[in-house]
């Protein structure tokens, strides 16, 4: 069913942009990313473009915006700089957990660099091992030396009796 076109029109241009990423299968995050906004203004944008198009949901939104002849976003008029230019479109959908690739902000570092970083750790562990028996010994030194033994003929007390009573 066709749509109407002033209803499309009505869209903001950031409407329309987190509309066609949808269409692109992307999640709230990662339009979020793209755009340089948030992931809750995402999606107030996607839900006030929902409530403009009289439609369920996010994908009817999405489908209603591909299938009208409104132009790309990088040809609205009065559309933020971000918005306009930060939108990147793959040349095929993409899917969250199929593209094997690893998610968020990745670092690389040299092998050296990895290295010293387990060797590192593994040294703070051993360390940490270490001053956990040597506690253990001073606090069992500690106990030898200053407990004092019971005076003979006197029995020692009785574990779990109260001392007042």
């Amino acid at each position: 069913m066709p749509v109407d076109p002033t209803l499309i029109a009505s869209l903001s241009p950031q409407q329309v942009a987190c509309l066609r990423l949808v269409a692109e299968l992307r999640t709230s995050k990662q339009i979020a990313e793209i755009l340089g906004i948030s992931s809750h203004t995402v999606d107030t944008h996607l839900s006030n473009a929902v409530k403009k198009l009289s439609v369920l949901n996010r994908m009817e939104a999405a489908r209603l915006l591909v299938e009208s002849p409104l132009p790309h976003p990088e040809r609205l008029t009065g559309q933020s700089p971000p918005v306009a230019s930060g939108v990147e479109r793959p040349t095929e959908p993409s899917h969250q957990f199929d593209s094997g690739e690893p998610v968020g902000r990745q670092i690389s570092l040299s092998r050296w660099t990895r290295l010293a970083i387990i060797v590192g750790g593994a040294i703070a562990l051993v360390y940490a091992v270490v001053l956990i028996v040597v506690g253990a010994e001073v606090i069992t030194r500690m106990t030898e030396k200053y407990s004092h033994p019971a005076p003979a003929g006197v029995p020692p007390p009785r574990q779990g009796a109260s001392r007042g009573v």
